[in-house]
């Protein structure tokens, strides 16, 4: 029930901000196109036999040589009815571990403020917003040996600031049974978040 309460105190905030606020979006989208001016990130796609760290099993399954990440894997579908067609075969990407999004929100001079993260995956086209925080318990256990996920203090052990929480599953044609956090957590932060 608290969380409950706090959520709706949220909205509550929320539809009188947007009464006082800015609602002007083009400096974001300004900003987000000279993101993408300057990103660096170029992907092509390779061979998976080239690829560092990445093995098959003798089953013919893709895995990380850490165990983590997710790894690429065999399904059978049978008595699909209501599907286009009744049973089919395809890969499926099974994680062993689900993912935390967060989104930091605070107030600031009576106008909810949200967060968003800038960023690109290997998939993407361009930068998009995303959540605030997004990360597995693969990346914050960082076994892809790189820097710890941007805003790992204000997410993770803060618990009594957390507004809402739910789990959503994702997408079920794509990925085995992955669970993701999803969260709003509230800050109290005075400064200006850096771009």
């Amino acid at each position: 029930m608290m969380m409950k309460n706090k959520l709706l105190e949220l909205r509550k905030k929320i539809l009188f901000s947007q009464n006082i606020e800015n609602q002007n979006i083009d400096n974001i989208l300004k900003w987000l196109k000279q993101r993408n001016k300057i990103n660096k990130m170029r992907v092509s796609k390779v061979s998976v036999n080239s690829l560092n760290n990445w093995y098959l099993k003798k089953n013919g399954n893709l895995f990380h040589k850490s165990g983590q990440f997710f790894s690429v894997e065999g399904v059978k579908i049978k008595n699909a009815v209501e599907r286009e067609t009744s049973s089919w075969s395809q890969p499926i990407l099974n994680q062993k571990h689900g993912g935390i999004l967060a989104i930091l929100t605070r107030t600031n001079k009576d106008i909810v403020e949200f967060l968003l993260f800038a960023r690109k995956e290997p998939g993407d086209n361009s930068i998009k917003l995303c959540p605030s925080f997004s990360a597995t318990q693969s990346n914050i256990n960082r076994a892809h040996g790189g820097k710890k996920t941007p805003l790992s203090e204000f997410v993770l052990n803060n618990k009594k600031n957390i507004i809402c929480e739910t789990i959503h599953y994702e997408e079920g044609a794509r990925f085995w049974k992955k669970p993701n956090k999803n969260v709003i957590i509230n800050i109290d932060y005075k400064k200006k978040f850096e771009n």
